[in-house]
Formats: structure tokens, sequence, C-alpha cells
């Protein structure tokens, strides 16, 4: 992992071009990777924001990206992650533009594909392997499109690696070839040796012995032209990682001791460490206590200290900060930093200028846009509620028709038959009562058909939850819906009076929303054993139908009265409350 990520901050940014002693766009670009090489995150940051402030009112879209890149990475470093993410999500809104995409030259394809490799990279160290993969199938298809067979070789192999954390084998393996193959094409052995070492890996994720063993070859015959000590060490602890995952305890030892004898690795305490505390292991596998209890000790020691390092690193940054706080202080004294700072100001204020007219041009555009969109929305919308409609009455006609038969052909022909008794009274006299019943079910069964679909498949108390719930998010004012007891059966109720008090709720409910100009209803069904109580209120002040003396009042009155019922209306100060107590049949 670390080998990994220090191979990624050497390609993060193209190599810049100086020119003479000004502090050009480029030096200073050059000068922030320099110091973030060197792990002076915070000074790094202070020249990347400098040469953003000339980046930017030349509208330099390539060094933005890349700059809110790279100050991505610094803060990220740093461990202000907020600030990380809005540099880069300042750098993927450009590098997501149409006009980006259309007119990217060598240097755009460049910093796009550095871009998504360092989103790919953050998000492997968040462990969101998902969102990794994402990005590093971006960089992918930007490194594909560059230029530059060179930084082509390196961005694969480390958009490789991260396919190999995520666990994607078989992309991992194609872009470690393609890596492999480039570097090799252009004699660059040490990036031909990560690309190796790291398909070593992959191919043992795959168990494939037979592959292992190939590129153990193909890293062996190009091991000796690679003088690179990052290289080596890498490729050396892969294999390592390789043979201790399959006990090959001996082999890891001796690949720890290459290792320890790179040159150059004595300048890498976490390296050192690392070796000593995974020999330590092996030893003790191999039933090597002294030698193990050697390597243990030598990683206890050059972990304390590495503390002690990291401290005495800490104090000297402070002293540093200090030191150039104090600079600071003494230059803005001058009268040639008070001249500057004007000009900085003036400079500002072209810059916020500017990007105001932008983000006008823009939010116009993006107005229009939406308005296109509404637009498009409508007629679709149009079309389809006239194809619904055109059904529905289809049906409705189906259904007037299907009804006008039942009764023409069933109650009509019996009531004419009862007619035909009536006249006939000695004949008839024995069949009138079954004739009676047989048109009472026909009649109600023409009722129970008008009723609401809903009513087939759902209680009182489904049917209205559902109503104030499509109601509430069409007229977006709040309506609540309360049943009690939590536990009734409510498929008790009969269906004419669950109709009738459906057909008051839905009465009173839309008076409220339309000309009372409540804000709060709230409607409750409670069930006793002796009643069952509709309760209806409102905060509304502008007077409703609830309270009127209008049909709607009327009506519901007549359907409180047909349930069995009693319809009460009570205006007050908050407001109205409707209320219906119908007792039910022991």
């Amino acid at each position: 992992m670390k080998t990994s990520r220090l191979l990624l901050i050497a390609i993060m940014l193209t190599a810049a071009v100086t020119a003479g002693y000004a502090e050009t766009l480029d030096n200073l670009r050059q000068k922030a990777e320099q110091l973030h090489a060197e792990g002076k995150n915070d000074s790094a940051l202070l020249v990347a924001e400098k040469a953003l402030e000339i980046a930017v009112p030349d509208n330099d879209t390539t060094a933005i990206i890349g700059l809110n890149s790279s100050m991505g990475v610094y803060l990220r470093t740093l461990g202000r992650l907020d600030e990380a993410l809005k540099h880069y999500n300042t750098a993927m809104r450009l590098c997501t533009t149409d006009a980006f995409k259309r007119n990217a030259d060598e240097e755009a394809r460049q910093e796009a594909a550095t871009l998504y490799l360092n989103m790919a990279t953050l998000h492997v160290d968040m462990q969101h392997k998902d969102d990794a993969l994402y990005y590093a199938k971006l960089a992918a298809d930007w490194a594909m499109k560059c230029a530059d067979k060179e930084l082509k070789a390196q961005l694969l192999a480390q958009d490789g690696l991260i396919f190999l954390m995520c666990g994607d084998n078989r992309e991992a393996a194609r872009q470690l070839t393609t890596s492999y193959e480039l570097a090799m094409q252009l004699k660059l052995y040490p990036a031909a040796l990560n690309a190796g070492a790291y398909m070593i890996a992959v191919a043992d994720r795959l168990n494939d012995a037979t592959a292992v063993g190939q590129w153990r070859d193909r890293c062996s015959r190009i091991e000796g032209k690679v003088t690179d000590t990052m290289a080596l060490i890498a490729y050396y602890q892969i294999q390592c990682s390789v043979a201790m995952k399959h006990e090959n305890w001996q082999e890891s030892i001796a690949l720890f001791n290459k290792i320890l004898s790179t040159e150059g690795v004595d300048a890498m305490p976490f390296v050192v460490y690392d070796c000593y505390n995974n020999m330590h292991e092996a030893w003790a596998k191999l039933g090597e206590w002294r030698k193990a209890y050697e390597c243990m000790g030598k990683a206890v020691a050059l972990k304390d200290s590495l503390f002690e390092k990291d401290k005495a690193e800490s104090l000297r940054e402070l002293t540093v900060k200090y030191q150039t706080k104090e600079k600071e202080l003494a230059l803005a004294r001058s009268e040639t930093e008070l001249s500057r700072t004007r000009m900085y100001i003036a400079i500002g204020a072209l810059v916020v200028l500017v990007c105001a007219v932008l983000v006008s041009l823009y939010v116009q555009r993006q107005r229009r846009r939406i308005r296109e969109r509404e637009a498009e929305f409508a007629r679709l919308k149009a079309d389809t509620d006239r194809r619904l409609t055109r059904r529905y009455l289809e049906g409705l006609e189906s259904e007037r028709e299907r009804l006008a038969k039942e009764l023409h052909d069933g109650v009509c022909n019996n009531l004419y038959t009862l007619q035909v008794m009536a006249d006939n009274k000695a004949s008839g006299a024995t069949e009138l009562p079954e004739r009676l019943n047989e048109i009472r079910e026909q009649v109600r069964r023409v009722s129970h058909e008008l009723m609401p679909p809903e009513f087939k498949y759902a209680d009182i108390c489904m049917v209205i939850y559902d109503y104030v719930a499509s109601t509430a998010e069409a007229s977006a004012r709040r309506i609540t819906f309360t049943a009690i007891p939590d536990d009734a059966d409510w498929s008790t109720v009969p269906d004419a009076t669950a109709l009738e008090l459906y057909r008051i709720t839905q009465e009173a409910v839309g008076n409220a929303v339309k000309h009372s100009g409540a804000t709060d209803i709230g409607v409750e069904l409670n069930m006793t054993q002796d009643t069952l109580t509709l309760t209806i209120t409102d905060n509304g002040s502008q007077g409703s139908q609830q309270g009127g003396s209008g049909i709607g009042r009327r009506t519901m009155k007549q359907r409180a009265e047909a349930a069995g019922g009693k319809l009460t209306v009570n205006r007050h100060a908050g407001g109205t409350t409707l209320n219906v107590v119908v007792h039910r049949k022991a």
C-alpha cells in the first residue's frame, strides 16, 4: 500500500516547464509538487493556492483541474478530508463538461486521468470499493487517450493496482498487462517491474500457478536492469506477501533479507520495520525462537525510534510555521506588500465579477433547460392523461351497459312478475315473498358493484388512510389520520357503512383543502363496542363547506343518516370539527 501511494504521488502532475526566475504558473506547480514529495504539505498547499490565483483569472481550465486535484491530495494527506472533497468537486465539475471532453488536449487528458486516479485512491482508503472501481474505470478511459506512452504506462500500473485492491482481478490484469507492454517498449524497466510485480499478485489471486511462474520469470529477467529502490522494494514486498500467504517461510525470509540489503532502504524506516515485524513471525513458524525474538526486538526498537522521530519532526514543523508567520508579519508592514495587497484585491474583484457573469449565464442556461424539460413533461403527461381518460370512459360505458342489462333483465322482469302476481292474487300469493327476496338480492348485488373497487381488497381504515396520504401529498398540506384502537378489526364494518363514511371523509377533507384555507387537517376513526365515530378537524379560518348549510353539508348529513348515524358540525375559533357517530348493531 505504501509503495502504491508513493508511486501515485510521483505521477500526480505532469512535468512543468520553468522559464527564468519569474514565479510562473508552471514553476509554482512544480514547486508545490516538490514540497509534497518532501512531506511539506502545508507549504505545498500555500504554493498551490497561489498558482490557483493565477490560473483562475486566465480561465486555464486544465491548470485549474490539475491544481484542485493536487490540493485535494495535499489536504487529504493533512487529514482535512472535507476541504479536500471541495477541491475534488471543483475539479470534477470542470472535467465533466461537454466542452472539456470535446476539446481536451494531451495535457487535459493527463490531468483528467490523474484526477480520477486520485479519486479512486481516496475511495480505496475509505473502503468504498464500488466507488473506487467507478473512478478507476474513468481513469483508465482517460489514460488510454493519452499520447505520452511513458505516463500512460505509469497511470495504467497504478490503475491496475486499484482494481487489484478492490477485488476486480480480471480488469487489474488487463490494465497491468498493457502497462507492462508499454513500459517494455520504451525500456522503462522500473515501470515494467512494477506492473509485473502487481501481475504476480493478480495471478496468485486467480490461483493461476502457471501465470505466477511466467510473471516471475519476466520480472527476474529485468530485475538486474533496475536500480530504482522503490521499484525493487515493491517487487520484493509483493513476492513476500505471496510467499507468506502460501506459508513458504524460508522463501519469505530470503526475500525480506533482499529488501534489507537493497541500497537506500535505510532511508525508509517504515519498510525496515515492516520487514522485521514479518520476519519474526516467519522464524516463529519455523520454530527458530531465538531468531524470531531477535527480529521482534529490532522491530520494537525501530517502532519506538520512529515515534520519537515523528515527535521531533512535528516540533520542527511547528517551529518552521512560527518563523514563517513572523516573516509574513514583517512583510505585511512594508509598503511593497501593501501595494501588492491592493493589486490582489483589484484582481480578486475582477475575478468575482467574471465568476458572477459566468454563474449568471450558467443559471440562465439551467433555467432554460428546466423550462424545456417541464414543457416536454407536460406534453407527455397530457398525452398520458388523454389516453387514461379515454380508457376510463370506455370502461365506464361498458360498465353502464352491463348494469343496464342487469337491471333490465333481472330487476325489471321480476317487478313485472310481481305486477302479474298482484293482478292475480290467488295464483301468486305463495311465490310473492320469494320474488321479493330475489329482487332485494339483485338490487343489493348491483349496489355493491357500484362501490369503489378499493373496498373489494381493503377495509375502511386502509381506504381512508390511502386517501389521506395521497391528498396530503397532492395538496402540500399537513393531513393526518389516526385509527383507534390500533388492533381493531375494521373488516367488521359493513360495506354500506364503510362507503358512506369514506364519501363523507372525501367531502369534508376536500372542502377543507379547497375552501377553508386550512393548513392542518386531522382525520380520526374510532371504534368501540357500541359506536363507530368519524371525526374530522381543520384549522381553517375562512369557513368551509363543513360549517355551512349548502349542498355539501346536506349531502354529508344524508350519508350519515343512510349509515344509521348522526352528523354534527361545530365551528369554533380554532377552525371546524365534524363528527359522525354511527351506532353499531349487536
